[in-house]
């Protein structure tokens, strides 16, 4: 073979080689991985875009229909725009990133409403399949989820290796999945009902980024530098030192099992990279985790109040609403009494938030499949509160104050829409009160001995008291593991969340 006709074939292989492994040009600028095809921009005066890669030295713009803003440039490369005044809108359009007037980064599909973010571990991670495998009914409500202006963003990235260094964008780029019945089994249950009822009441398209992670502790969600409290700082302290079984058994202290339990771990990993995006609010369902067998669900109120306001100040928006899901009735834990009161307590510390009470919906084990009612639940908190729907009642009675009326101890409630009813589900009828007494209600002396009692609805309070204790201090309501039969309602047909007047004489023992 002459050397002519060598380099004849090594160029026909170099042609062929090109063909089936095309050269790519080297890294330009582009939009952040939280961003794509499908995507969702929130609505409102100020809505940041941002990515990486740019060059500092050229021009560079961002198009989203008749919006345009020119990027800032950091040194690094990292570039950041503010489109001014989206309103709503399903209609796609292109979101154009353009280089000294040239296309170099663009995604289809993009449309305008509001962003919610949802949290937690499994019961926010469980799918709408997994729903409907525990609950047939919700075969009908996934056969009929056709509202292509609902988008979903599943975030499954790894932590770091260093559970302390953030990310400054996810892994990779991924479409947000229109709610089709084709895709919406693989939603989550809860954020999708949600999504369902905002979008079709106030007809606007809606984006869930779901980042739940199944089994996780809240503290690898709470950023690091909002472990700031006394109990806060020394449990970061032992974990970052290795001290975990110290950890462990420190009051208010947490088991980590992984590289995921660490603290912020989970934020640096999966929100750290979207906190410059413009978002309308936080979903969270979680403490099945810091309320187990050898967990301590004590001090909880004091981390989920860190986790709002450590979410708030990172997305720079202190106002964002901020709803959760109190856990369920689940029979083996005795732990999640003392939890649901933690949380309960925490609505008082943390502003513009609201409860999902889910104490008297049924279903066996740790994960209850009727995730619905839970999901719809949220929407009324978000539709009164973030919506200004007014007329939709948020939650059911909860526990404002009490005082002592001789050996009777009255108790006032927030949230009684139309007054306290004695109820039955799980279709909600209110019951005449000659027919069904109010159950679960008890009192306590100083002596913390808790006692059954009757109970009277008077308006918007309840009467208890027992024959057993003529000295009452204390009330308690729904305070067991699986209080079934807890019947106090409002007229709104939600249920009165659990509450202990009193916290120290409400137990917690270590269920080892």
């Amino acid at each position: 073979m002459t050397d002519r006709q060598s380099a004849m074939i090594c160029r026909i292989f170099a042609t062929l080689l090109l063909l089936i492994f095309p050269v790519i040009s080297p890294a330009g600028p582009q939009f952040a991985t939280c961003f794509g095809d499908d995507s969702v921009l929130q609505r409102g005066e100020t809505t940041q875009v941002f990515g990486f890669d740019a060059d500092p030295t050229t021009k560079l713009m961002v198009q989203f229909g008749d919006h345009s803003a020119e990027a800032s440039i950091q040194p690094n490369g990292r570039w950041n725009a503010t489109l001014k005044n989206l309103a709503a809108t399903d209609v796609g359009l292109t979101l154009k990133l353009i280089e000294n007037n040239t296309v170099v980064d663009a995604l289809s599909g993009i449309v305008v409403g509001d962003i919610w973010i949802a949290a937690g571990q499994s019961n926010m991670q469980m799918q709408v399949r997994q729903m409907q495998q525990g609950m047939p009914p919700a075969g009908d409500w996934a056969d009929s989820a056709n509202l292509p202006q609902i988008r979903f963003r599943r975030v499954n990235d790894a932590v770091n290796p260093d559970q302390n260094l953030e990310s400054n964008q996810l892994e990779e780029r991924a479409p947000w999945l229109k709610m089709t019945p084709e895709h919406v089994g693989h939603f989550s249950a809860v954020a999708a009902v949600f999504a369902r009822e905002i979008a079709t009441t106030v007809k606007c398209p809606i984006g869930i980024v779901d980042l739940s992670w199944g089994g996780k502790p809240i503290e690898p969600f709470i950023p690091s530098d909002h472990f700031s409290t006394p109990l806060l700082r020394h449990i970061k302290d032992l974990a970052d030192t290795g001290k975990l079984e110290e950890l462990k058994s420190l009051h208010g202290g947490v088991i980590i099992r992984n590289p995921e339990g660490y603290p912020a771990a989970i934020f640096n990993a999966r929100m750290a990279p979207l906190s410059e995006m413009r978002i309308k609010g936080f979903l969270w369902y979680q403490a099945e985790s810091n309320a187990g067998k050898g967990e301590d669900p004590r001090e909880y109120r004091e981390k989920m109040t860190a986790l709002a306001s450590g979410w708030r100040e990172r997305w720079n928006q202190r106002e964002l609403p901020f709803y959760f899901v109190q856990l369920p009735a689940y029979g083996p834990a005795a732990g999640w009494i003392r939890m649901r009161e933690e949380q309960r307590r925490a609505l008082a510390l943390i502003p513009n938030s609201a409860m999902a009470v889910t104490i008297d919906i049924k279903g066996e084990g740790i994960h209850p499949p009727d995730k619905l009612e839970v999901g719809k639940r949220l929407a009324s908190c978000a539709l009164n509160h973030t919506y200004g729907l007014k007329h939709i009642a948020t939650t059911g009675p909860v526990y404002q104050s009490h005082e002592t009326d001789g050996s009777a101890i009255v108790v006032h409630f927030s949230n009684t829409e139309g007054g306290l009813v004695v109820g039955d589900r799980p279709l909600f009828s209110e019951v005449n009160f000659t027919d069904r007494k109010l159950q679960w209600f008890e009192v306590a002396g100083e002596d913390g001995v808790w006692h059954s009692a009757s109970a009277t609805i008077k308006a918007d309070t309840v009467r208890v008291s027992s024959l057993q204790e003529p000295a009452p201090v204390a009330v308690r309501y729904a305070c067991h593991t699986n209080p079934q039969g807890g019947n106090l309602y409002n007229r709104a047909g939600l249920p009165a969340s659990p509450f202990c007047s009193d916290l120290t004489m409400l137990p917690w023992e270590d269920q080892n």
